[in-house]
């Protein structure tokens, strides 16, 4: 049986700077967004490699809830795990953790609805089914709104 942490396949470390914390020595809530994004495009690397050109037909954020479970402070070694969860026809629901990598602590969490997005035309695009094909590729469980036509 799946859980919840094993369909996490990608994660990212943190590297935690000082002007990350604020005066009580925690990452202000603010800063937690930058891990997220940093790990969604590390994640976007991995799984979709040169098929995305960020210039021209890309992903942009359409959605985002942040919840905060516990503080994070300078000396915690964190990882963001990331997954997409949902594919639509022109969007891809994401969902990501920051946790703390030696207790497994959930420090907090996050679900972003992202938009096939072309820069150039300033249109939303479907999302390309060579991407979505990799998507479920890579992830072990995902839902999927629409059929995906194969390779």
């Amino acid at each position: 049986m799946e859980t919840e942490n094993s369909l996490y396949r990608h994660n990212t470390p943190v590297q935690i700077r000082f002007n990350d914390v604020d005066i009580l020595g925690h990452v202000n809530n603010a800063v937690y967004q930058h891990y997220y994004d940093f790990a969604r495009i590390q994640y976007f690397k991995k799984v979709l490699g040169d098929s995305i050109n960020w210039a021209n037909q890309t992903l942009v954020l359409a959605s985002i809830k942040v919840d905060f479970f516990s503080p994070i402070s300078i000396d915690d070694e964190i990882l963001v795990e990331t997954r997409v969860e949902m594919l639509g026809n022109k969007s891809i629901a994401m969902k990501q953790k920051l946790i703390d990598s030696k207790t497994r602590e959930v420090k907090s969490s996050n679900r972003a609805v992202l938009v096939g997005y072309d820069a150039q035309q300033k249109i939303t695009f479907e999302v390309p089914d060579e991407w979505k094909n990799r998507f479920v590729s890579f992830e072990k469980n995902i839902e999927l709104k629409y059929p995906v036509s194969p390779n």
